[in-house]
C-alpha cells in the first residue's frame, strides 16, 4: 500500500490553500477541493482523509442523500460539514440549471421573472418568449425582438424557433409598453391569434401573453383572450 501524507505532513506551497492561491482553482483535485470546503478534519481524522470519503461517494449519490444520511456514510462528517458538502453541491446545480428555481404558476410571477431577469430600454417596446416544461419550469427566455416606442415587428416563427430549439411543452410571450396602457392593440390582438394558431400547428401551448407597462401588466390568459 501506498502511504498517504496528512496536510500538516505536507511541504507549505502543496497545501490545498496554498496550492489554489498559487496555482489557480483548476489546479486541485476533487479531493483538495473538498479539503478547502471542510476546512478542517475531524476527531482522529485528517481533512484529507475525510475528503477522499466524500469524493467517493460521488457527487450523484451525495446529491439525492439527506444531511442525516450524508453524516451516517461519512464516518467522522458531522452535520456543519455536512450541510456544508450539500451547499457546495446546490449551488452547483442552480449554475448548471439556473432558471430551474423558477415556476412560473401564474401571470404575477411571469412578470415578476422577466422584470428580473431583462433591463428594458424603456423607449423601445421590447418581445420576450419564455420557454417552459410540462411543470412550468423556465428552461430558458429569449428576448425576441426590440422595435421602437409604439411599434415592435416579429413574426410566430421567430418565437417558435426557440420553442423548437429549447424542446420546450409550453411559453409565455411578454411584451412592453414604453409610455401606453396595460390594454392590448387590435396588433397585440391580431399577433396573439396566428401566434397560438402557429403554436397549436407544432404542439406547443402557448399559456399567455402578458403585455407590462411602467405601473402593472395586461395578461390574456386572465382576461379571458386565451
Amino acid at each position: 500500500m501506498y502511504a498517504e501524507k496528512s496536510i500538516k505532513n505536507l511541504p507549505e506551497e502543496l497545501r490545498p490553500r496554498e496550492k489554489l492561491s498559487r496555482l489557480g482553482a483548476e489546479a486541485l483535485s476533487e479531493e483538495e477541493l473538498v479539503a478547502i470546503i471542510l476546512g478542517s478534519g475531524s476527531k482522529g481524522e485528517d481533512v484529507m482523509s475525510l475528503a477522499k470519503k466524500v469524493v467517493e461517494l460521488g457527487w450523484e449519490r451525495i446529491g439525492s442523500m439527506t444531511v442525516e444520511q450524508l453524516v451516517n456514510e461519512v464516518k467522522g462528517l458531522g452535520i456543519a460539514k455536512a450541510c456544508q458538502i450539500k451547499a457546495v453541491v446546490e449551488i452547483s446545480k442552480r449554475i448548471n440549471d439556473p432558471y430551474g428555481s423558477f415556476k412560473i404558476s401564474s401571470p404575477q410571477e411571469a412578470y415578476r421573472f422577466v422584470k428580473e431577469k431583462v433591463q428594458f430600454d424603456e423607449r423601445r417596446e421590447h418581445l420576450i418568449a419564455l420557454y417552459l416544461t410540462p411543470t412550468n419550469k423556465v428552461i430558458s427566455f429569449e428576448v425576441v425582438a426590440i422595435g421602437k416606442m409604439n411599434s415592435l415587428h416579429a413574426d410566430p416563427k421567430d418565437i417558435l424557433y426557440g420553442a423548437v430549439k429549447s424542446a420546450c411543452s409550453s411559453l409565455i410571450i411578454l411584451h412592453n409598453h414604453p409610455k401606453g396602457e396595460a390594454k392590448p392593440s387590435k396588433d397585440d390582438l391580431e399577433f396573439t391569434k396566428r401566434l397560438l394558431h402557429a403554436c397549436e400547428l407544432l404542439g406547443f401551448e402557448l399559456l399567455d401573453h402578458i403585455i407590462i407597462t411602467q405601473k402593472g401588466y395586461y395578461s390574456f390568459r386572465a382576461e379571458g383572450k386565451l
